[in-house]
């Protein structure tokens, strides 16, 4: 059988992203119980609004959705040629016109910030920013490729060569964005798409898994070109448009595997106006800097990121579960695969990177850039395939027995939850810290958080040891926070609640109780002796009972608590 030309551009194209003539149209408005509407329809047939926003932008396909908005690919009418592009919506809640008028400002005002930054060659360009019945919209370019967490899907675990092309591609990104004193608050795998994928080759990647995504049929070739077009008009206005950046460590030219710094909107455009609700945490918890979850973000913060989603890409293991705990230090070298070779140059900067002490971490994405062009010296370079193996060698033995396949840790780690719980307190406690700490699955902090708002909601000291009958004081709303956050990050396997059933169980017995969720019967002298701060703890173990006062029947806590749980209707 002969190919013709438009069978051969398929077959060479097929990698590409796919994007849909446009079958559908969506409604953009919210609350609309039927936004799928025919290519042909000018007004919703759910709503009766108008489909195109600004008259121009038609949404053909939702992308994403989270707790500040949605994201929709969209076409741009106006245009003869009709070019794809991306609509990102906020989600605009308000309790007086005031408060929207204040956060609309905030908001045009951040969009001539993400303006300057589009005019990086690596950072999608905002083509628009408007407000359209109440509700805030941006209009960014559509960037085609694949992100590096679907990348890590489909082609396996990263080489230290492809974590080295990570590196060197994002931090003059970085670099670019912290002078323009922005933070991102979000690098992670998802957010770094490379714009045509790397094929998959035995240099390029390792324990190649099932590809769980279906690649379908490529774009049409008009639309190939006129990203070509806009690709090359892009990297020769650049320099005339920004010469101030002309010492920039990146290349003007668009590369074809260039990676490309995405999400550069919703959440970091509405930080610090009245658009956010109380207790919400911008950022994805299993890649945020320790200081970030106290609500307070430097350059730092991103490079901090950027190392956890280094050691994500070349473990395929969520960054929460590489650190130890009850050691307090990474412990990422022990989940490699055996045939991984990870240099010390590079467990350096990687170590730098992740340092939870800020004064001990890089400051700065120009000084990782000067340690890594520094440490790429002959000397390096001529001990580099010893080093590595005899540190490998000496690692195995630490391998676990057993250790997942990538599909089982990538299955693990399909998805985050937007931390948007209802924090209530009736004395005016922050839970942020604790909602953060459990949903990173810290449990060590998170049981020594519980112990200090347990402390503020009894309006007492920091640390102060607790007596059983003070839990008969706690509101009833407190009580009801801490035990939801740790019931719900922890699928159902701790909390108060949860002890509270074993104890019902075994009908008040204190030893059976002890003896199913692995406590001691007894304080030790060390009260972390004999406790499990890992998911895999017996069911109930946590949150400890550290915090009470060690004399007296100090095992009435469970009783007391089984008491003031029904009172306070919580199952």
């Amino acid at each position: 059988m002969r190919l013709s030309a438009t069978t051969l551009t398929v077959v060479l194209l097929s990698t590409q992203q796919y994007i849909p003539s446009p079958a559908m149209s969506y409604c953009m408005t919210v609350g609309c119980s039927h936004p799928e509407n025919l290519n042909s329809a000018e007004y919703c047939q759910g709503c009766g609004q108008f489909l195109l926003l600004q008259n121009r932008y038609l949404a053909i396909k939702p992308l994403s959705r989270g707790g500040f908005g949605r994201t929709f690919l969209a076409i741009d009418q106006q245009i003869p040629s009709h070019p794809h592009c991306v609509i990102k919506q906020f989600f605009v809640q308000y309790e007086n016109p005031q408060d929207y008028q204040t956060a609309a400002k905030l908001f045009r005002q951040e969009a001539v910030r993400l303006d300057q930054l589009g005019k990086h060659p690596q950072i999608p360009q905002l083509l628009a920013h408007f407000e359209q019945n109440k509700q805030l919209f941006i209009i960014q370019e559509y960037i085609q490729g694949k992100t590096l967490f679907d990348e890590l899907k489909q082609d396996g675990l990263f080489t230290e060569q492809k974590i080295w092309q990570v590196l060197k591609q994002i931090l003059p990104i970085l670099q670019f964005i912290h002078e323009q004193n922005i933070i991102h608050r979000d690098i992670k795998p998802a957010n770094l798409m490379r714009r045509c994928s790397l094929p998959s080759s035995g240099e390029n990647s390792l324990d190649t898994v099932v590809d769980l995504t279906q690649i379908p049929p490529t774009i049409p070739m008009r639309d190939q070109e006129q990203a070509q077009i806009s690709a090359k008009l892009k990297s020769t206005i650049y320099p005339i448009l920004s010469p101030e950046n002309s010492d920039l460590q990146t290349s003007t030219d668009f590369n074809k595997n260039d990676i490309v710094l995405i999400d550069f909107g919703i959440s970091k455009l509405l930080t610090g106006t009245a658009l956010l609700h109380s207790g919400t945490i911008v950022g994805t918890p299993e890649f945020m800097a320790p200081e970030q979850m106290r609500g307070t973000v430097y350059p730092a913060s991103d490079l901090y990121s950027l190392g956890l989603t280094c050691l994500y890409l070349i473990t395929g293991i969520s960054p929460g579960k590489l650190y130890d705990d009850h050691d307090e230090k990474w412990n990422w070298r022990s989940y490699l695969i055996p045939q991984q070779i990870i240099s010390d140059r590079l467990e350096t900067v990687l170590n730098k990177l992740i340092v939870i002490a800020i004064n001990q971490r890089y400051k700065s994405a120009e000084e990782v850039l000067t340690a890594i062009q520094s440490s790429e010296t002959p000397v390096n370079i001529a001990v580099k395939p010893v080093i590595p193996i005899k540190k490998t060698s000496a690692k195995v033995v630490q391998t676990p027995a057993k250790t997942p396949n990538l599909l089982e840790r990538i299955k693990q780690n399909l998805g985050y939850q937007p931390l948007n719980d209802p924090l209530k307190s009736a004395v005016g406690v922050d839970y942020t810290q604790l909602q953060t700490l459990l949903a990173q699955k810290r449990w060590k902090q998170a049981d020594q958080e519980t112990w200090f708002v347990l402390c503020q909601a009894l309006k007492k000291s920091k640390k102060t040891y607790l007596y059983a009958q003070d839990l008969a004081n706690l509101p009833c709303e407190d009580i009801q926070t801490i035990n939801h956050l740790w019931v719900k990050y922890s699928n159902s396997r701790f909390g108060f609640s949860i002890q509270n059933q074993i104890y019902q169980t075994v009908e008040g017995d204190y030893g059976k109780f002890c003896q199913q969720v692995g406590w001691l019967t007894y304080n030790p002298n060390n009260p972390d002796y004999g406790i499990e701060y890992k998911t895999s703890a017996p069911t109930g173990h946590l949150p400890t009972r550290n915090w009470i006062v060690s004399t007296g029947k100090w095992w009435k806590n469970l009783e007391i608590l089984a008491e003031k749980l029904a009172s306070c209707k919580i199952n």
